[in-house]
């Protein structure tokens, strides 16, 4: 009889053991990844999900959805119209960020009149560089009703991303803006002010604007580096009045000083 209830004992320890692992699986897996769905659906308007264009096996865990639906039951009361809903869409353990991020913007973009790549303004603009670690993308299009945007905000890391989708209201401009060459950026920086810039001088005309190669990012805005020399006698050295940098569409000027971004009028 003894000889049993010690066969009993570790039995039943064992039986414990599954069955909390089981529930805790069951919890905690459940709260970590959720169903993803096919479709995102934003009133009569929906978009393919990132699992639905890469697959269930290349598109990681949906870790995160806040909708209307889920956020309780008191949104259905407080909720305004669906311009004023935002819907979220968390993904984590991503193969690779940006490329997941690029091949889901490639197919939204492929139709004709499907979604464009824009600014912060709105306007039709380039891709970003899907290759580096972190990064944002903002796509537009226009919903199913006259006056209304569909529009998503796509955010990566190196394994993860975020969707944000929403529905203001507005137009998609389709017209995209041409590159700013160098010499248009020179001689639009110096028709400006030089006040504005910061810099004591009646004019910037006998200034040197010099451009420099590469782009910098601010705010999630291109931009070109111009670096400002003002005027000097020969044999003197090049002293540096400033550094500047422009946006492609002229409409961001931001002062660089001392590892700062600061904001300028135009």
């Amino acid at each position: 009889m003894l000889k049993q209830k010690r066969v009993l004992i570790p039995l039943a320890l064992v039986a414990a053991v599954c069955l909390g692992t089981a529930v805790y699986l069951l919890i905690f897996r459940s709260a970590a990844a959720l169903e993803p769905p096919e479709e995102y659906a934003l009133g009569e308007d929906t978009v393919e999900s990132l699992s639905s264009v890469l697959g269930l096996e290349n598109s990681g865990e949906l870790t995160n959805m806040e909708t209307p639906d889920t956020v309780g039951a008191n949104a259905s009361s407080s909720a305004g119209s669906a311009a004023d809903e935002a819907y979220y869409y968390t993904y984590q353990k991503l193969e690779t960020g940006g490329e997941s991020v690029r091949q889901y913007v490639e197919r939204l973009t492929e139709e004709e009149d499907g979604f464009r790549i824009v600014d912060e303004n709105g306007a039709v603009t380039d891709p970003p560089n899907y290759a580096n670690t972190e990064g944002s993308v903002s796509l537009m299009k226009a919903a199913s009703e006259d006056g209304w945007i569909l529009r998503m905000d796509i955010s990566w890391t190196a394994e993860n991303c975020q969707i944000t989708l929403t529905r203001p209201e507005g137009t998609v401009s389709t017209v995209e803006t041409d590159p700013m060459t160098y010499v248009e950026a020179v001689d639009f920086f110096k028709s400006l002010a030089p006040s504005n810039l910061g810099l004591d001088a009646e004019s910037l005309r006998d200034y040197s604007v010099c451009p420099m190669d590469g782009a910098v990012l601010v705010d999630g805005i291109l931009c070109l580096k111009l670096q400002v020399y003002p005027p000097h006698e020969a044999g003197q050295a090049n002293v540096i009045a400033g550094t500047y940098l422009l946006s492609g569409d002229k409409t961001h000027l931001y002062l660089l000083k001392d590892g700062a971004v600061r904001a300028l009028p135009i």
